[in-house]
């Protein structure tokens, strides 16, 4: 099979050119090893997917590894306890089913129908006692339907479990990973209607999850060097990975992207080896289109007054603004991608971003203001 760049969906190292994340794998497995809880929270298209499955593969053979996600599952779901409950067990038997049907029959054998969070508590209690291998959790896009007090009373459950556990008086998940955009440690809720919105979010036992996801040159050059060795071309792999870094600032997408443009539109009939100038082509090219990441940057800009006034401030008016990820607006930020720290201030996280952010602003500027 033709191997290719890949920017949509999960990366597959058989159909894709891909980085090598051993490192990056290796560091979460040792937080799993050590019973940590944990939350991965990044930008849309960060390869967060893509690591959960590289993880799951690297972990079968050590630990029962339960993957599940959020995604499409339904708001209905996070409105009952009693049907998100049983859901959720199902979801947990058909992960388990594609690499364990003894597991698999063991939880299906644990119950028919349950009907809350403590007959659901009690099931994965007796499930993980049975079992020979220790269980992992995975859940991904866990903040789809993270707003609601039943969402919060599932972490619950959760933590008083792992609370429990470390007090040697139940079973539960050796070690459990919650996948997302946003912090669900700081999710802000309003419980009833009649309440002010508030940080309220039992997931403060979770640890602080530092490990890097975006590509380093190094890292950069391992994809280009798979590209190379299955193309037969020789390039001056150390080059290229830094001029990526340079436009990039490692963001998986953009990664990707910059070197899809060169492989499929660059040389499509005939792999040559790449220049310097054909990744300064590929950025011009990619600050000139429209996709879903850009389209989300865009939306999360003009969602949030504050936040496109701070951008606005950094990027039109070149205002310094001292870097303080507790400051709730930076934070925001960080989370949807727009920011990152360089010299204690904050500036746009990459010179792709910065530039079709840039773009933008002006021509809003330029579009209000029409001569007469």
């Amino acid at each position: 099979m033709n191997k290719c760049f890949n920017t949509t969906g999960l990366c597959v190292p058989r159909k894709h050119y891909m980085v090598n994340i051993d490192n990056k794998v290796k560091q979460i497995e040792k937080l799993i090893d050590e019973e940590k809880y944990f939350l991965i929270n990044r930008p849309r298209q960060y390869g967060k997917t893509t690591t959960l499955n590289q993880l799951k593969k690297y972990l079968a053979s050590k630990y029962l590894v339960i993957s599940l996600s959020f995604d499409g599952i339904g708001d209905l779901l996070f409105k009952d306890e009693k049907l998100f409950s049983n859901k959720f067990l199902n979801l947990m038997v058909k992960s388990i089913k594609l690499s364990d049907e003894t597991a698999s029959e063991i939880l299906l054998n644990l119950y028919s129908e349950i009907n809350d969070f403590e007959e659901l508590s009690n099931v994965i209690t007796k499930f993980v006692s049975k079992l020979e291998k220790e269980v992992v959790l995975i859940i991904d896009e866990v903040d789809k339907s993270s707003n609601n007090q039943l969402f919060l009373s599932f972490l619950g459950m959760l933590r008083n479990k792992y609370l429990l556990r470390e007090a040697e008086e139940d079973y539960t998940f050796k070690s459990i990973i919650l996948a997302g955009i946003h912090d669900i440690k700081t999710l802000k809720l309003k419980i009833r209607n009649d309440e002010d919105t508030k940080y309220n979010s039992p997931w403060n036992i979770a640890v602080n999850f530092k490990i890097d996801l975006s590509f380093n040159t190094s890292e950069i050059e391992t994809m280009l060097m798979d590209y190379s060795d299955c193309n037969k071309l020789s390039m001056n792999l150390k080059e290229l990975s830094e001029r990526i870094y340079y436009f990039t600032n490692g963001y998986p997408f953009l990664v990707s992207r910059v070197c899809q443009i060169i492989d499929e539109d660059f040389y499509t009939n005939k792999k040559l080896p790449w220049l310097v100038q054909d990744i300064d082509k590929a950025v011009k090219s990619i600050i000139s289109e429209v996709n879903t990441l850009f389209e989300s940057l865009i939306k999360n800009l003009e969602n949030n007054a504050e936040l496109y006034e701070l951008v606005s401030r950094i990027l039109v008016q070149g205002e310094n603004i001292i870097f303080n990820a507790l400051d709730p607006l930076i934070n925001l930020g960080l989370t949807y991608g727009f920011f990152r720290e360089e010299n204690n201030t904050v500036v746009i996280s990459n010179k792709i971003f910065e530039e079709i952010i840039y773009n933008y602003l002006l021509s809003k500027i330029k579009t209000k203001h029409k001569d007469f």
